[in-house]
């Protein structure tokens, strides 16, 4: 009777054991959550009101937005939002639409993927009155970071330059090539770069042959992040440029 008390006892302990799910957070267990960081960098040639690129994120429910009356983003760290996901990874519907008009701005709803745990990089870009508006997710990779350097990617949404491929280079004159070749709406790959209170970088138009603006963002060593290189303002010129920079772990 005893040695049928242990078995029972075992079995309800493996039960439970299995039977519950694990929770995220800092814990860095598994979660059925995937986690996003908006930002609106939607332009308008010429100037205009800030209204024309106030936008509302849609992400799965198309009658209720995730994020309303989202401004022009003139910040690095934007905080997360929480998408509940009903498998390990699932595709979602994304849209972004004018606050004021109702109206999709990029032709959506467009369907993205999801995975479970994973943190991403959303971006709105393109201009009001160009056909090349983009809404584009970047996947965060979770990775080590030595200290005294950082890990970083760099996101390209210069809308009117979008014939044109840029480079990014640390200052000076023996700089640190980072980055060539990058075209509109898209990301590069992961670089480390020895940084312990800001990033400085030199950003040319590698197409023309030109250099557009040096430009900085805070860091900590030790960390990765998304640099999206975009206009100071929504109503900026071409070489009025800023480095906002999304961090991770």
């Amino acid at each position: 009777m005893i040695f049928l008390r242990l078995i029972l006892a075992a079995s309800v302990a493996g039960l439970s054991t299995f039977g519950c799910d694990e929770e995220d957070g800092d814990s860095g267990l598994f979660s059925d959550n995937a986690r996003i960081y908006f930002h609106n960098q939607l332009t308008q040639v010429g100037g205009g009101s800030e209204d024309d690129v106030t936008v509302d994120l849609f992400v799965d429910n198309q009658n209720s937005p995730l994020q309303n009356d989202v401004g022009y983003t003139i910040t690095g760290n934007v905080s997360a939002e929480s998408i509940e996901l009903d498998d390990d990874s699932e595709s979602l519907s994304f849209d972004a639409r004018g606050s004021s008009s109702g109206s999709t701005l990029v032709n959506g709803p467009l369907n993205r993927t999801l995975t479970a745990g994973d943190r991403y990089t959303v971006v709105l870009m393109g201009d009001t009155t160009l056909d090349n508006r983009q809404l584009r997710t970047y996947r965060h990779q979770d990775m080590d970071v030595t200290s005294g350097q950082i890990r970083v990617r760099f996101i390209n949404t210069l809308s009117r330059l979008s014939g044109d491929e840029l480079s990014v280079v640390t200052p000076g004159a023996a700089g640190q090539s980072l980055v060539s070749g990058l075209e509109y709406a898209e990301g590069s790959s992961y670089v480390s770069v020895n940084a312990s209170g800001t990033l400085e970088v030199t950003v040319n138009n590698e197409t023309q042959g030109l250099e557009i603006d040096q430009v900085s963002c805070s860091v900590s060593s030790g960390r990765s992040y998304d640099a999206i290189i975009a206009y100071r303002r929504f109503d900026s010129d071409d070489d009025q440029i800023a480095l906002y920079c999304q961090p991770f772990n």
